[in-house]
C-alpha cells in the first residue's frame, strides 16, 4: 500500500529534477512542464544544477524563467553539485543532497530529466522512499556522445536504474523502442509523449522576413539557412559549417545563422574563419524572438549526432519552414523525408550540403515542403496537451502503486 503523501489541502508534491535550467531543449521542455501543471492537484517543485561559463545574456534569459517559475509558486531548489559531466565525489554529494530534499519535502512523485540528473535522482529518490519515480531521458546516450566502452556501461547503468522507475517518457515512440532494443526495460515502461511547445506563439507569426533579417543584422538578399540550439558537440553544428562552402558555391549570397549559446561559440567561429566563409555566417546568441527570428529563413537545418525528438523542428515546423535534419533518434517520427523535409545521414556535410541546395534550387517545392510541416503540427504537440498526458501518466502510476 503506498503511504498518503498529500498535502493538508489534498494536493500531491511533485518535484522534478534536472542538471541544467537552462534554455536548451531538455530544460525548457522541463519549465513547461512545471509551469503547466494544475496547481490545484500539485504542489510542484523544481531541483536544480548550477552551472558555470554562461554568457551575461544567458544568465539574463534564465534569470527570467526563473522569476516566471517563482511568480507561479514553483518552489525552487539549487543544487551546486549537480553538474552534467561524470564526478563521483560531486556525484555522491549531488545524491545526499536530493536524498536530504526528499526527506524533507515529502514528494509523492519525483520526475527526474535527462541522464545524470536520471541517475542520481532516481538513486536518491529510492533510497528517500519517494512512492512514485517517473524518468524522461528527452533521447538516449547509448551513441554519438562517448565511445563504445563508456556507452555500454551507460546502458547498463540505465538498465539497472529502470528496475527502481515506474515509467519513462520517451518523445517519440522511435525512443521507446531504441531503449527497448539497447535492452533498457520491457516495452510496458515506456510511455511517448512529444515535447510540447507553445504552438500559439508560433502559428501566430506575421514577419516580413526583409525587415526581421535587417533588424537582426542578416542580409535582405540571398538565401538564409539557419539552426537554433545549444552550441555543444552533439549537435553536429561542425558539419553544417563543413558543409556550407559547398551551398556558398552555388549561392554565394547565402547566409548562415546559430541561434543559440554554448560552449562551442570560439571553437566555431575560428572553424567559419578556417573555412573562409566567416562573412557568410552570424552568431545570434541566445534569443527570446525565436518564432520571429524562424519566419526570418528560407530553410531551418538540424545536423544533431543524436536527438530525442528535436522539439526545434517542431517549432521551425510550425512556423512553415522546410526542414534539412539528420536521420538519428526521434527525428524521422517528426520529419516525413520528400514531405514536410529532407533526412540526411549524420556527420555527412556532403549530404547535407546536397540537401540543402535541393531545397534552395527549387523554391516551390520548399513552399510546398513548408506548408505541409505547418499542417503537420497539430495540437498533440501543443504544451498543454503535452502536460495533460503526463499527469494522466502520474495518476496511472500512483493507481498502479494503491
Amino acid at each position: 500500500m503506498m503511504v498518503d503523501r498529500a498535502t493538508p489541502n489534498g494536493r500531491k508534491t511533485v518535484i522534478h529534477v534536472i542538471t541544467q535550467f537552462d534554455r536548451g531543449g531538455s530544460a525548457q521542455n522541463t519549465f513547461l512542464t512545471v509551469l503547466g501543471h494544475d496547481r490545484t492537484r500539485f504542489r510542484v517543485g523544481l531541483a536544480y544544477g548550477s552551472a558555470k561559463g554562461r554568457t551575461p545574456q544567458e544568465e539574463a534569459l534564465i534569470e527570467n524563467d526563473a522569476k516566471e517559475l517563482r511568480s507561479a509558486g514553483i518552489a525552487l531548489f539549487e543544487i551546486p553539485s549537480l553538474v552534467r559531466e561524470v564526478k563521483p565525489f560531486r556525484d555522491v554529494y549531488a545524491t545526499l543532497a536530493l536524498w536530504r530534499l526528499f526527506r524533507r519535502e515529502r514528494p509523492a512523485l519525483v520526475h527526474t530529466h535527462t541522464s545524470k540528473a536520471g541517475a542520481v535522482g532516481r538513486v536518491a529518490a529510492w533510497f528517500a522512499r519517494v512512492p512514485v519515480v517517473i524518468h524522461t531521458p528527452h533521447g538516449h546516450v547509448f551513441y554519438g556522445y562517448y565511445g563504445r566502452m563508456m556507452s555500454e556501461a551507460i546502458r547498463l547503468v540505465e538498465q539497472a536504474l529502470a528496475r527502481i522507475t515506474c515509467r519513462i517518457i520517451t518523445l517519440t515512440e522511435r525512443g521507446a523502442q531504441e531503449h527497448v532494443r539497447y535492452r533498457i526495460a520491457g516495452p510496458e515502461k515506456f510511455t511517448a509523449i512529444p515535447s510540447g511547445i507553445v504552438l500559439s506563439d508560433f502559428r501566430s507569426v506575421r514577419v516580413d522576413p526583409g525587415v526581421k533579417r535587417k533588424e537582426l543584422g542578416l542580409p535582405t538578399e540571398g538565401p538564409v539557412i539557419g539552426t537554433v540550439g545549444r552550441l555543444v558537440p552533439i549537435k553536429g553544428h561542425v558539419w553544417l559549417l563543413q558543409a556550407a562552402p559547398q551551398v556558398l558555391a552555388e549561392f554565394p549570397g547565402a547566409c548562415f545563422v546559430f541561434i543559440g549559446g554554448g560552449p562551442l561559440l570560439e571553437e566555431l567561429k575560428r572553424l567559419a574563419e578556417e573555412l573562409g566563409i566567416s562573412r557568410r555566417v552570424v552568431f545570434l546568441g541566445p534569443r527570446l524572438d525565436v518564432p520571429e527570428c524562424l519566419a526570418a529563413l528560407d530553410v531551418f537545418a538540424l545536423p544533431s549526432l543524436n536527438e530525442g525528438m528535436g522539439r526545434v523542428l517542431i517549432e521551425a515546423m510550425a512556423v512553415g519552414v522546410p526542414v534539412v535534419a539528420t536521420r538519428v533518434g526521434g527525428i524521422p517520427d517528426i520529419v516525413a523525408d520528400r514531405v514536410t523535409g529532407l533526412l540526411v545521414p549524420p556527420q555527412d556535410e556532403k549530404a547535407l550540403a546536397s540537401a540543402l541546395l535541393d531545397l534552395l534550387r527549387d523554391p516551390h517545392r520548399r513552399r510546398a515542403y513548408g506548408e505541409a510541416a505547418r499542417r503537420s503540427v497539430d495540437d498533440r504537440f501543443d504544451v498543454t496537451s503535452m502536460v495533460k498526458e503526463i499527469e494522466r501518466l502520474y495518476d496511472a502510476a500512483w493507481q498502479e502503486k494503491q
